[in-house]
């Protein structure tokens, strides 16, 4: 019989799910009625973000965690190398929308309610809950290239879809008004980004297991 988890953990996995899923829901909900485009269209423009995407696995990594843990993915989202991944993608969220885009658009109602949520509320909680209740002694040097190889896929996916649909979830990212030379530049920034705090996390994590 699997050893139930700690009150602290359930508590804080509890929260996540619920802010995380109710978050990208009722974003989805809105985006799909804003009538910007057909509605095929908005669905793939959703999950064109990288907020979103990490949102939502941020929501499947805490669902899993807390209520199937047994299952084959329950397994594979518990696996720390897992965790920490999504960890950083998720804290690149948040300082790249605060540094960079927080100042670009004007929202309100629960527009703006939803914006905290996905870019501020969830990804620190989510970096708390890594720092607290995830073992950290196995991270290696070697996971930092495979915990690339989801941002970079997502970016060759954007560029590629957006030179034929004009559409870039990003400004930094819109070749059309920023050419290819300065877009790889702010590719490149961001790659350098991710591994850099790739590197923090596992540096944590050998820190404490040699403390341990």
């Amino acid at each position: 019989m699997e050893k139930s988890l700690p009150l602290n953990q359930t508590i804080f996995l509890s929260i996540l799910v619920f802010l995380t899923w109710f978050a990208v829901i009722f974003q989805f909900y809105l985006h799909i009625n804003s009538g910007a485009a057909a509605k095929p269209e908005l669905v793939v423009r959703f999950f064109s973000y990288f907020t979103i995407d990490s949102n939502f696995l941020v929501a499947l990594c805490s669902t899993y965690n807390l209520f199937f843990r047994t299952t084959l993915l329950g397994r594979f989202f518990a696996k720390p190398q897992v965790t920490s991944a999504i960890a950083v993608y998720i804290l690149v969220v948040a300082l790249v929308y605060n540094t960079v885009l927080r100042f670009l658009w004007v929202l309100e109602g629960w527009s703006m309610v939803l914006n905290e949520l996905l870019h501020v509320v969830v990804p620190f909680t989510f970096l708390i809950y890594w720092l607290y209740f995830v073992p950290k002694q196995q991270l290696q040097w070697k996971n930092i290239w495979l915990w690339l190889v989801f941002p970079l896929l997502y970016t060759v996916f954007v560029l590629i879809r957006g030179n034929f649909s004009g559409f870039y979830p990003y400004p930094f990212l819109n070749i059309t008004e920023l050419g290819i030379s300065k877009v790889l530049i702010n590719c490149l920034a961001i790659t350098l980004l991710f591994a850099l705090l790739s590197a923090l996390f596992v540096a944590v994590g050998k820190r404490k297991a040699k403390i341990e």
